[in-house]
């Protein structure tokens, strides 16, 4: 039996790295590559491409025999997002993560892992010959010794729809919404005065669901808009080398803040809605809004008082630290590349 390919892996850290140690987990047991995971931020030159030239560098002094990236870049080849490139001269696999979407993404890298390495280490590959890559459409780049592969969605939108989608898994938004527990703070005090005052009470008995649901979104909105706006997150042409790639940056953040905004949303409801049932009791409340009632009183007032509340948590407030920001959307950890490159 021959002896396996060895392979190092270099992943950003966060979320490239942790699916990389699931799939290391998975391939375990293989025999034709023998896998080293190297959690490492890959570099940036000034016009935003990744330094491959540095990765290259990382390899020849490990000495091995194919080198993979994961990284949370995206990469485009004009319109069409990359999901991976493959280099076969330099035995080098490039994965974009975010071009993989959101849904079953250990499965997704560990098939393009593996399918892109089957190219980028054979060598009985014929000119003009195509890999047998299954997990979206080749294209070649190239000719000769200098002849790369890249693969794409077959549909330029719903690529385009599924790369802002791995934007935005590789943001974290679960793991955002707890890193504005200041917020949330003042949201929770603001909202429990609907529990104690009897004229939100009538307020929200009068008013129907379709207006409850828009005031609901109105302030969704408005604690996003303050997020972006007042912790410097919207991304402009001039930071992101295009008006395409700033557009992509912000549709990302702007998802991920809502998320994570719907998120405390639904929170500050139930723990609302929770204290309403033990402090209000059904027959005061009849007294007082003149009508019987019922379970849907209780939810009007939580879904009006967590309104309220958002509202208030939302103006002047902020991420929990100076950390939690850097590190929230791809934009802001795109600059990171930067300042550390600076730093070295």
């Amino acid at each position: 039996m021959s002896e396996p390919i060895e392979v190092d892996v270099f992943a950003d850290p966060g979320v490239p790295s942790r699916l990389v140690e699931r799939f290391l987990d998975w391939v375990a047991q293989d025999d034709r590559y023998s896998f080293q995971h190297i959690r490492q931020q890959i570099p940036l030159r000034d016009d935003g491409t990744l330094d491959l030239e540095s990765v290259r560098n990382w390899s020849h002094e490990h000495g091995v025999d194919a080198t993979v990236i994961v990284t949370e870049i995206p990469r485009t080849a004009g319109h069409r997002p990359k999901m991976t490139a493959i280099h076969p001269a330099d035995s080098l696999v490039i994965i974009s993560l975010p071009a993989l979407g959101w849904f079953n993404l250990t499965k997704r890298l560990r098939r393009v892992i593996l399918q892109s390495l089957d190219v980028a280490v054979r060598s009985d590959a014929t000119e003009g010959e195509l890999p047998d890559i299954d997990c979206g459409v080749v294209h070649t780049q190239g000719s000769g010794q200098e002849k790369s592969y890249y693969v794409a969605s077959p549909w330029w939108w719903s690529g385009r729809a599924r790369l802002v989608l791995g934007m935005v898994r590789t943001n974290e938004p679960l793991a955002t919404a707890p890193k504005l527990s200041g917020a949330f703070a003042a949201a929770s005090a603001t909202g429990a005065f609907g529990v104690f005052f009897s004229s939100i009470w009538k307020m929200a008995d009068a008013l129907p669901t379709w207006r409850l649901g828009l005031i609901s979104l109105m302030t969704i909105v408005v604690m996003v808009g303050w997020l972006t706006v007042g912790n410097g997150l919207w991304e402009r042409r001039h930071s992101a080398n295009s008006l395409r790639e700033a557009n992509m940056y912000n549709a990302s953040t702007l998802v991920t803040l809502a998320a994570s905004v719907s998120l405390l949303y639904l929170a500050l409801f139930l723990g609302i809605f929770t204290a309403a049932v033990v402090v209000i009791d059904s027959d005061f409340m009849t007294k007082t809004i003149g009508t019987q009632s019922s379970v849907r009183n209780y939810l009007n007032i939580a879904w009006l008082s967590a309104s309220m509340g958002t509202v208030a948590g939302a103006l002047g407030s902020s991420f929990d630290s100076d950390v939690d920001l850097r590190e929230l959307t791809h934009g802001r950890r795109q600059m990171m590349r930067y300042w550390e490159r600076s730093d070295d």
